[in-house]
């Protein structure tokens, strides 16, 4: 399987705005710490979302792997950047 493609900050900030207008809907519904000290993240997408990341990521079918891959180094980034703004 190829590896993840990157998306830079202007995606990121692409793919926020439309969740932001209600296009796509990406909700965390929990968090749970597990034992080892690692999160388990559930998240809630909605079918427009998930084509677009099927689409971005060259995919023919939903894929979680690469989902969690796209989540967990992505969405870090831009939770670490300098252009989120706190509610």
């Amino acid at each position: 399987m190829s590896d993840i493609k990157k998306l830079s900050l202007r995606d990121i900030m692409e793919v926020k705005k439309h969740i932001d207008a209600g296009n796509f809907k990406v909700k965390i519904v929990g968090v749970k710490e597990n034992e080892d000290g690692s999160g388990t993240v559930n998240v809630e997408m909605s079918e427009e979302f998930m084509n677009w990341f099927k689409e971005q990521q060259g995919l023919k079918r939903w894929s979680n792997k690469r989902f969690h891959k796209f989540f967990t180094q992505t969405f870090q980034k831009y939770l670490n950047s300098s252009l989120q703004t706190e509610k």
